[in-house]
């Protein structure tokens, strides 16, 4: 437990630097590692369960969509580049000769369409205008629910919410996290984000969003947990103590970042 508050020490004024910089480019570079790294651990953890994943084809595909996002590609473009992707994978698994490495299909493409896709949002918010803002929502609310649902489950959880994919989590902690989320998203209205940033039923938004980013962070938390007892791991690697590897500290925001994304772009300008 001291080495986990250590380092969350450490790591949230790094990460609020990145997250609050005026300039874009930090928090990209930082997401586009996170990223790749998270892959990795999908690809590590694949491996394990006895598939075999084109890891190196996988994350260098994963580095090329995060550069045309960047350089403001097309949609049609990018949609076109998943589609040839995925006909190189046929190609290699046919120039196998041998059929049973069809698996190996789907051990390199999910894992893309999982982390690298699902990604892409997060670094397209922050370029956007109010990039800062988009990401500060994104992550405050996710991290909140998370922390609150954490401690209320620890403190009042009595029933459990899916056993058989994360023993720990109960349904008093989820609406414990819910209750709280909302409470944040209310007091950061008055305090830290510009006013009517989402139009003029910001608040309402708000409010919103901090219920749909608890349920779906938290379906995010319990699609982790899915692949890893699938592949027999407790965390997706090692790789900070006592606090698991980096899938273990983005599995929620990545089910949130194109729900955040797809708010404010299409939904918080109907009312």
């Amino acid at each position: 437990m001291k080495t986990r508050l250590l380092l969350s020490l450490i790591i949230i004024p790094i990460f609020a630097f990145f997250i609050f910089s005026s300039w874009p480019w930090p928090f990209v570079c930082l997401t586009i590692a996170a990223l790749s790294w998270a892959l990795y651990e999908v690809y590590i953890m694949f491996e394990k369960k006895g598939l075999k994943p084109y890891k190196i084809a996988g994350l260098a595909y994963g580095l090329f969509t995060y550069a045309a996002v960047i350089i403001n590609f097309n949609c049609g473009f990018i949609v076109t580049g998943w589609a040839l992707f995925l006909i190189g994978l046929f190609t290699a698994v046919i120039l196998s000769r041998n059929p049973d490495n069809f698996t190996r299909i789907g051990a390199t493409y999910l894992p893309l369409l999982y982390i690298s896709a699902m990604g892409l949002f997060a670094i397209h918010m922050r370029l956007m205008e109010n990039g800062k803002y988009w990401i500060f929502l994104l992550f405050l609310l996710t991290l909140v629910y998370d922390g609150g649902a954490y401690f209320v489950g620890y403190s009042f959880g009595r029933h459990k919410l899916i056993p058989e994919i994360s023993p720990g989590k109960s349904i008093e902690g989820c609406l414990g996290g819910v209750v709280i989320n909302v409470i944040v998203a209310v007091i950061i209205k008055f305090t830290y984000l510009p006013q009517n940033i989402l139009g003029p039923s910001t608040l309402t938004h708000l409010i919103i969003l901090a219920v749909l980013l608890s349920v779906t962070g938290q379906l995010g938390d319990l699609g982790a947990s899915v692949i890893k007892r699938f592949c027999g791991v407790k965390n997706s690697s090692n790789l900070l103590p006592e606090m698991g590897g980096v899938l273990d500290k983005i599995d929620s925001a990545l089910f949130n970042a194109p729900i955040l994304f797809l708010y404010i772009k299409y939904v918080s300008g109907w009312f």
